[in-house]
């Protein structure tokens, strides 16, 4: 399958959890292996997935904790459907997964979490600011997530 070869289980011993799957959604191939190692770099274990059908069963058969869709590399309309698909997922541990979306304007900022992702980051971006709402979505509680996504709406809201 496309995308396989890109994936690290990389363990920071100082971690005293295992480090969570972080899938990286993006149709461009080295943009997706760059991402892959850059966040394994970080501690995660990363992998790939380039196509909205190669996402979907990489989530259902991997059950990563935290998926990056990049809106504009991905499409817009695909990055949607695979996030529609993890939100409306019977499995619990598929749809409560938590999405970062990229994009190149700061305007889909709103229209990001009105569709139900966790966090946002504009491109171009640092490793840092990818990192830190990795890290940031992963540790907000389940029943924080809606009242987070409120109140960016309200903050950045159109």
């Amino acid at each position: 399958m496309a995308g396989s070869r890109w994936r690290s289980d990389n363990w920071n011993g100082n971690e005293r959890r295992a480090p969570a799957m972080v899938l990286i959604v993006n149709s461009d191939p080295d943009a997706c292996e760059m991402l892959v190692r850059m966040v394994a770099s970080q501690g995660h274990r990363a992998i790939g997935a380039t196509t909205g059908d190669e996402a979907t069963q990489r989530i259902v058969r991997e059950l990563p904790r935290c998926v990056v869709l990049d809106l504009d590399a991905t499409g817009m309309g695909t990055s949607l459907k695979v996030l529609d698909l993890i939100r409306s997922h019977e499995d619990l541990r598929v749809s409560t997964a938590r999405v970062v979306l990229c994009a190149t304007s700061p305007k889909n900022r709103s229209f990001s979490f009105q569709s139900g992702a966790d966090g946002f980051v504009v491109r171009p971006f640092h490793l840092d600011e990818l990192v830190s709402q990795i890290s940031d979505v992963l540790v907000r509680a389940n029943e924080d997530r809606p009242r987070y996504r409120r109140d960016e709406l309200a903050r950045h809201g159109d």
